[in-house]
């Protein structure tokens, strides 16, 4: 037997760990082995888990009944979930996790264990980090101004406007509403709609304006498609949201300069976007409209221009960058179990299951309470946890020996004296108030 160095464990554990070495036959093959001496072809030894240990055998010795590897204590397969438990009592991440195993114990195939281990911690899964960024998907390029259209709302200085952008042109209209009801979305759409034409696709998050009874009439009665982004997403709309980020800006430089705000909007829409010659009233109007900026007659009169090509190359250049940092997450399947990633740092990862793919990276998902949500693929992170299915509580040796008399006699409670039921209807507390047991409650046992 070869000594080692002691290990500093405390002797409990270290006990534990040399009984369980004890009860296990592999073990007790291993350490004969180790004592003796190994054979010359891995094929010679019997047991598969023993074989597991012929390449480190150089490495492991016994001292007073526990197997080392090194300075490393070699677990027995009974003891390994306590272990596990051991190291991720922390809940520290996968890989500090194997580090941390690698330091003290050694099993064949302990790097695996920790990490599938770790996978399945709900307690982590609840804290998860944000996911990297998917690459970019974009949108269709329409073929024509006012095609394709998306709205949003947002808040200035404790008011309400409406935002309403034209994908083609990057023309936008923003308005002041009253309230925020769908009746008075509604209704600053169809000015639009009748000003510039009805659009074939408007495009929105999942706002409760946008998602009423009335609005989905209002997209029947005009006859337009209407599509509705991923809760918390914003990106997936980044047309009318960059549009929302223009607009604030202007509000704000002419709150602050105290200028004309409708004077700066004005000079927006007539400033040619970059990369292209046109500017967004052109694309959209195929004319320059007069601002205060002298302008030759000429170049006011109408002209058709043709952008799309131009603005095609535009997208397929940002996604070209934008995905230098971004990758892909793979698809979802119905009954895969994931957790959600909330909005707001404060919340827990809440664990739910897919019941639906609406879209490419959208999914309709449901939570252990049966609520169901809308979720990009991105605030979805596909997880190895196990359901838990809670134990059936054991009958009391009362209702096992009921359980074994003959069926087709009727079970029959215990008989009880008139003064021990009196005692039972009725209580009488401290005071001298007499409580008594309701009627309705007549046929219950205590």
């Amino acid at each position: 037997m070869v000594q080692h160095t002691p290990i500093p464990v405390t002797e409990q554990r270290l006990q534990e760990i040399k009984q369980a070495t004890a009860q296990d036959p592999d073990m007790q093959q291993l350490i004969d082995i180790i004592v003796q001496g190994w054979p010359e072809a891995k094929h010679e030894i019997t047991s598969h888990r023993v074989r597991q240990y012929y390449n480190v055998r150089e490495d492991l010795v016994v001292q007073d009944g526990v197997i080392f590897r090194g300075q490393r204590i070699v677990i027995p397969q009974s003891y390994q979930r306590r272990v596990l438990e051991r190291i991720h009592s922390s809940h520290i991440g996968i890989n500090d996790c194997i580090r941390r195993a690698r330091e003290c114990v050694y099993w064949p195939g302990m790097n695996s264990a920790v990490r599938e281990y770790v996978e399945k911690c709900s307690i982590c899964h609840s804290f998860e980090r944000s996911q990297q960024k998917e690459t970019l998907q974009n949108q269709d390029v329409p073929t024509r101004p006012w095609a394709k259209v998306g709205a949003d709302l947002f808040t200035f200085q404790d008011r309400e406007y409406l935002v309403t952008v034209d994908y083609y042109s990057n023309f936008f209209e923003v308005d002041r509403l009253e309230s925020t009801t769908s009746e008075e979305v509604i209704y600053q759409l169809k000015r639009h709609f009748a000003r510039h034409g009805i659009p074939d696709l408007l495009v929105t998050d999942n706002g409760p304006q946008f998602s009423s009874a009335m609005f989905q009439k209002f997209t029947r009665t005009w006859d337009f498609s209407h599509r509705t982004s991923s809760p918390g997403y914003p990106k997936s709309n980044g047309k009318v949201e960059n549009a929302v980020k223009t607009c604030k800006q202007l509000m704000k430089k002419a709150r602050k300069a105290q200028t004309d705000l409708w004077l700066a909007v004005l000079d927006y829409r007539n400033t040619p976007t970059q990369g292209m010659s046109t500017s967004p009233a052109q694309r959209l109007m195929n004319r320059r409209t007069k601002t205060l900026l002298p302008t030759a007659r000429a170049l006011l009169k109408p002209k058709v221009t043709e952008e799309y090509k131009a603005i095609k190359q535009a997208k397929e250049r940002q996604k070209s960058y934008y995905d230098r940092t971004a990758k892909d997450l793979p698809v979802l399947k119905e009954s895969q179990r994931v957790r959600i990633q909330p909005f707001t740092k404060s919340k827990t990862c809440q664990e739910a299951t897919v019941t639906k793919q609406l879209s490419d990276r959208s999914y309709e998902v449901q939570t252990p309470d049966g609520t169901t949500y809308r979720r990009n693929r991105v605030h979805l992170k596909a997880t190895k946890e196990t359901e838990v299915k809670p134990i059936a509580p054991e009958r009391n040796s009362k209702d096992k020996t009921t359980n074994t008399t003959d069926k087709r006699k009727p079970r029959t409670a215990p008989t009880k004296t008139a003064a021990a039921e009196d005692k039972q209807k009725t209580q009488q507390t401290k005071s001298g108030r007499t409580i008594k047991r309701p009627s309705y409650l007549k046929d219950y046992t205590t």
